[in-house]
């Protein structure tokens, strides 16, 4: 099997500190979101084109997972913050 790059992207760093990827989860179903936490932030990809749709502020510090629910209208994410947030899919965070 031989992987083909479709898009990347890369995340400036901030204040001289790099921006890492921790996690990285599809929508599910159809796969058309991508949403990753890098940095301090969550990131909402179109997974088709790589277009960012959202870059999402709630953390007060790094973003360690990511994760869809089921049916794919919200997702989560937690962080070294101690804090987990459940998104909406209109990007709103909401707990």
């Amino acid at each position: 099997m031989r992987a083909v790059v479709a898009w990347s992207d890369k995340v400036p760093d901030r204040d001289g500190v790099k921006s890492i990827c921790y996690d990285v989860a599809f929508k599910p179903a159809d796969g058309s979101q991508l949403v990753t936490g890098v940095g301090s932030r969550v990131l909402v990809y179109d997974a088709v084109d790589g277009d960012l749709l959202h870059s999402l502020k709630g953390h007060k510090d790094t973003v360690y997972c990511v994760a869809y629910s089921r049916d794919g209208k919200r997702f989560a994410s937690g962080g070294a913050d101690k804090t987990i947030i459940i998104w909406t899919h209109k990007a709103e965070g909401i707990l």
